[in-house]
């Protein structure tokens, strides 16, 4: 047995774990990450295969302006920006149809030169301009209002707030638009309207309930740049638990949390954890002031916290027991013994394959349904990562290449073993050779290749579904994800992609931020708004002792 105090105990070392620990522990709070996995991040991690670095879960990072985009803040804020290089990517990405391979449609940054994405698609679209640049001003209006935490803004920021942001997100709220219907709004064409949509796979699967407000923050920041982490989403991992260490954290591997422990007088109050060493096979009980869950909140309430009653759990998640958990991801992993860059030039970084009987239906709640469209059907992305300096190769002729597709968890389920071999088997072969129909003799290249499922995600991060998204972002707000504390719990906090504003890469970091902000302090709103009336009614008694001199 083992008895130690910390300030703050996580339980995964997702990317939202790791955010929220490196925050703490730059914060002066001595954290210890709990990782029953061999690697740390959750799906931010890179394995190994035939000397070469395979990321498991990052194609791109979006890395919008300095005003729209928080990561900018949070990085330089922890000091994550002297832990990793970023790779800036050559565009935003390119599509090809299957019956017009020659000309594919390349999608640019704006970083570089202003406008330069909207220029492209008006070239493209002339008769559709005005629908266009009224896209680009909503999306960039509705990312503007997401541009920080109200916990990150000066005083007259947050006092104005109210005026300049608060009300307009609140008008989104309350309506909740979803992107397919924001798209048919200002937009005609519908191949135009799928080009705008080509990456839903990265965070849903049905643009008629995607939600608007992240689809538009996450495109605005993925037109403006993309990025890579140099070594892979490891390295980011890595950096941010380096942080954690180097200000007396601790990360530990092989060990699976398997109870919260409450307070004997109290069992209302958490108060630690209980894990087995993988290992050693040893039991360890570790005390901490707060217990912060980065993994999936049904396995706290009902594993983790076992032996309270099932109210306590329908308490705390009345808002989010219904929310879909459907869209997942499919990925075929393929190391290569040729550059790609070199032996196919015109090849983009990332890449988007699509049947061109299905990319010329029209854009409406029929046609726009992905997961049911046959999964070897289905739209895809590649990633040539031989077309930046990933830092992945160990070897000088190894050279990495990813499909991406959505899928879901209900595709994979209740096959016995011989059968979900045989479907991954048949499923990779299909993508394979629909990339040979693209790259002729891309295959002879490939001297590895193997396909990932959500079931292989569910295996290693334990998420519902094997979901790397948390809750499908289907409803807007605060109210659309998990809260950030605990309601029937005292001192259980969450930090994952379950939380807000959750789904993908920017999502975990930005949920595992805002929850270390709000324990470090849980007074800000209550203080900054106290101020914040007092200046308003000196104000007042200002300009009321101004006007009665005239």
């Amino acid at each position: 047995m083992n008895s130690n105090n910390y300030d703050a105990i996580i339980i995964g070392s997702g990317l939202g774990g790791l955010t929220c620990g490196a925050t703490l522990a730059k914060a002066g709070k001595k954290i210890l990450v709990l990782e029953q996995h061999d690697l740390i991040g959750g799906c931010a991690t890179c394995f190994k295969r035939k000397g070469m670095l395979i990321d498991a879960g990052l194609h791109e990072l979006d890395w919008g302006s300095t005003k729209t985009d928080m990561k900018h803040i949070i990085f330089k804020e922890i000091g994550l920006l002297d832990k990793v290089k970023f790779v800036p990517l050559p565009t935003a990405w390119s599509i090809i149809e299957s019956d017009d391979k020659n000309n594919p449609i390349t999608i640019p940054h704006s970083s570089t030169q202003a406008n330069a994405t909207k220029s492209t698609l008006i070239k493209l679209f002339p008769q559709e301009k005005k629908g266009i640049e009224k896209y680009f001003k909503k999306i960039a209006f509705q990312a503007y209002l997401n541009r920080k935490f109200p916990f990150m803004m000066g005083f007259f920021e947050f006092f104005f707030a109210p005026l300049t942001t608060l009300i307009f997100l609140t008008i989104s709220a309350i309506k909740n638009r979803n992107v397919g219907d924001m798209l048919d709004s200002m937009i005609q064409d519908s191949k135009l309207k799928r080009i705008l949509n080509i990456n839903l796979a990265y965070y849903h699967n049905n643009p008629y309930k995607f939600d608007w407000n992240y689809h538009a923050i996450a495109q605005t920041n993925y037109y403006h740049q993309g990025m890579y982490v140099k070594g892979g989403s490891q390295s980011l991992s890595d950096g941010l638990a380096k942080i954690i260490t180097e200000n007396g954290g601790e990360v530990r591997i092989h060990t699976d949390v398997t109870q919260i422990l409450l307070d004997e007088n109290d069992n209302t109050k958490a108060v630690g954890v209980l894990y087995q060493d993988k290992k050693s096979k040893e039991e360890h009980t570790i005390y901490a002031d707060k217990i912060i869950a980065n993994c999936d909140p049904y396995i706290v309430y009902n594993k983790l916290l076992s032996a309270l009653p099932q109210s306590a759990y329908e308490a705390d998640s009345k808002l989010t027991q219904n929310f879909e958990i459907e869209t997942s991801l499919l990925s075929v992993y393929m190391i290569f013994d040729a550059d790609l860059s070199k032996k196919f030039p015109n090849m983009d970084y990332s890449t988007f394959f699509v049947d061109s009987k299905e990319f010329n239906k029209p854009f409406n709640r029929q046609n726009t349904k992905q997961l049911e469209i046959p999964i070897t059907q289905r739209d895809f992305v590649f990633v040539n990562y031989s077309k930046i300096d990933s830092g992945l190769s160990q070897r000088e002729d190894r050279f990495l290449g990813v499909i991406t597709t959505v899928s879901s968890y209900a595709e994979w389920d209740n096959l016995d073993k011989e059968s979900y071999k045989t479907k991954k088997q048949e499923v990779k072969e299909a993508f394979e050779r629909r990339l040979e129909e693209f790259f002729p003799g891309i295959m002879k290249t490939c001297i590895h290749s193997e396909l990932a499922t959500p079931k292989t995600i569910e295996r290693y991060t334990r998420t519902r579904k094997g979901t790397p998204y948390g809750y499908d972002q289907s409803q807007e707000g605060f109210f659309g994800r998990e809260r950030f504390k605990s309601k029937s719990i005292k001192n259980l906090y969450f930090a994952s992609v379950f939380g807000f504003p959750g789904s993908g890469f920017t999502g975990a970091i930005l949920a595992g931020y805002r929850t270390a902000k709000k324990i470090l302090d849980p007074y800000f709103y209550s203080r900054r708004l106290s101020l914040c009336v007092l200046f308003g009614i000196i104000i007042s008694i200002v300009l009321i002792e101004a006007v009665s001199l005239l």
